[in-house]
């Protein structure tokens, strides 16, 4: 997958990490204070997952609905996805997203790097902490009780989670985007998008109801953008363990870079290599090669 992925909304792209360092938390923590009392722990995901029951939340249908109240920056992301939709289902399943991402930034730092001896279906090797990553985001997804379908770069087949096909969502992901580069210690992330219902197949990004990054470098952030809620939003994982809403990005600002994804094709495809050649001429940019 690419490691940059438009938003559902405006068409606005998923900023990049900040360089502004910041220290991470140092072990996975519980789910957010005020779902804790309707949310018991899952075994399966030690202490960091809680099960949400079926019965504590009702689905709402989001269909051109406007937020009730105005986001804020400072805000829990649980706070954040409260005032940005009413869909209660949505707002379940990008916490359990949350609390997946949040033990993959502290699996990251300690984890084998190394080699299982297997290749997923695009030829890719598979690393023990690509895997580990993609255990974790299924294991949320289960445990919502609102994704119907979900696939990933490591398990290309659609998976049944067991959640709703009405009400519910389908959620592709790439686990660790970036895994090879682990231990040279740079900054590397997991990607999802979520749609509505049960097909992962003969849809676009523009059904999309949220689309989100998690990044792992000098900080741990949670990027996202939601279907009827402008632009991308940011949030800082903390010392103790909470995502703080920290940016808002609802344009984007010319820049002195032109970073192009999926390089690779223009050896196989001489129109691409073309549109791609020709744009580096037109608008003097210098090509970052980044395979």
């Amino acid at each position: 997958m690419e490691t940059g992925i438009a938003s559902c909304a405006n068409e606005t792209l998923l900023p990049t990490v900040s360089s502004q360092r910041s220290t991470t938390m140092a072990s996975p923590r519980s789910i957010t204070p005020s779902l804790s009392r309707t949310l018991k722990t899952s075994s399966l995901f030690g202490e960091t997952l809680r099960i949400a029951p079926k019965s504590s939340f009702r689905v709402t249908k989001t269909k051109n609905s406007s937020p009730l109240t105005k986001c804020e920056i400072g805000d829990s992301l649980e706070e954040f996805l409260t005032k940005a939709t009413p869909d209660k289902g949505l707002i379940t399943l990008m916490l359990c997203m949350g609390e997946a991402l949040r033990t993959i930034a502290f699996k990251v730092r300690t984890a084998s790097c190394g080699g299982t001896a297997c290749v997923n279906s695009f030829g890719d090797e598979q690393l023990a902490v690509d895997m580990l990553a993609n255990k974790l985001l299924f294991e949320a997804l289960q445990y919502s009780h609102y994704c119907k379908y979900a696939c990933s770069e490591e398990v290309p087949e659609l998976q049944d989670m067991g959640g709703p096909a009405k009400g519910g969502f389908s959620v592709a992901f790439d686990p660790l985007d970036g895994s090879s580069i682990v231990d040279t210690n740079f900054t590397v992330g997991t990607i999802f998008g979520v749609w509505p219902g049960d097909k992962l197949t003969g849809i676009t990004g523009r059904e999309q109801v949220a689309a989100a990054m998690g990044i792992f470098g000098p900080r741990t952030t949670y990027v996202l953008s939601l279907k009827d809620n402008p632009g991308t939003h940011e949030f800082l994982l903390l010392d103790e363990g909470k995502w703080l809403h920290v940016k808002d990005t609802t344009t984007i600002g010319e820049g002195k870079m032109f970073s192009p994804g999926n390089l690779r094709a223009t050896f196989d495809n001489p129109e691409y290599a073309k549109v791609l050649y020709s744009l580096e001429f037109y608008f003097q940019l210098p090509f970052y090669f980044c395979c």
